[in-house]
């Protein structure tokens, strides 16, 4: 195709020029013209048989694809990590180790009694979390210790809400992320925390009681 078309270019060209006293000087002109576009329609075949190649990710299935029915739902399963469906489990499986989740049971630190008592100062759950999260200092090891902290409330009830609190990419060989669970109730128009419960992701297997990692 792009010899048909160069020929028919120079008798194009050559037939405009033939009576001219500039014949030859005109045709090796217009050779050069062609062979300039010539090489430039090689060069752009050659990047369009560049890009019609498969990736590396193609080749060796590299991308990380979820199956459509195991995507978690927004709104639907309100504690679902989504780094959790997309992280490599290869070295643990090689090693023998499973994941799992342990149960979820008290948390054992301190808040200020105030953000656990009807005292009409939280208008709202999400408010009441960031408190109880700032009180606790639950951020000083964010960058340093782990690496990751999402929120998120299941507002079920007008007078009870669940509030999330999920870290992950614990430095930890054994524990990968925990999970705090605040069950806030709402009392006169005002919200307080009822309890703090925790639970904690495991990179190598939950103990057989289900209440620590491996």
């Amino acid at each position: 195709m792009k010899r048909l078309f160069a020929l028919f270019l120079i008798g194009v060209l050559v037939s405009g020029c033939s009576n001219t006293e500039n014949h030859q000087e005109k045709v090796t002109e217009l050779e050069n013209e062609i062979a300039e576009v010539y090489a430039q329609l090689e060069e752009k075949e050659m990047e369009i048989e560049t890009l019609s190649q498969p990736s590396m990710e193609e080749e060796t299935g590299d991308f990380i694809t979820i199956p459509k029915d195991q995507v978690p739902l927004l709104w639907r399963d309100v504690d679902a990590q989504l780094w959790d469906y997309l992280i490599d489990d290869s070295l643990a499986e090689e090693n023998g180790w499973e994941k799992g989740i342990t149960n979820w049971r008290e948390w054992d630190g301190e808040y200020d009694q105030a953000l656990g008592s009807a005292n009409q100062t939280w208008e709202s759950p999400g408010v009441l979390m960031n408190a109880w999260m700032l009180d606790v200092g639950l951020s000083n090891g964010l960058g340093m210790d782990v690496w990751e902290i999402n929120t998120r409330i299941d507002l079920s009830d007008e007078a009870i809400a669940e509030g999330y609190i999920m870290n992950y990419g614990m430095r930890d060989d054994s524990v990968s992320g925990s999970d705090i669970k605040l069950t806030m109730i709402k009392e006169n128009d005002f919200w307080y925390v009822e309890k703090a419960e925790v639970r904690y992701r495991c990179s190598r297997g939950v103990s057989e009681d289900e209440a620590v990692c491996n």
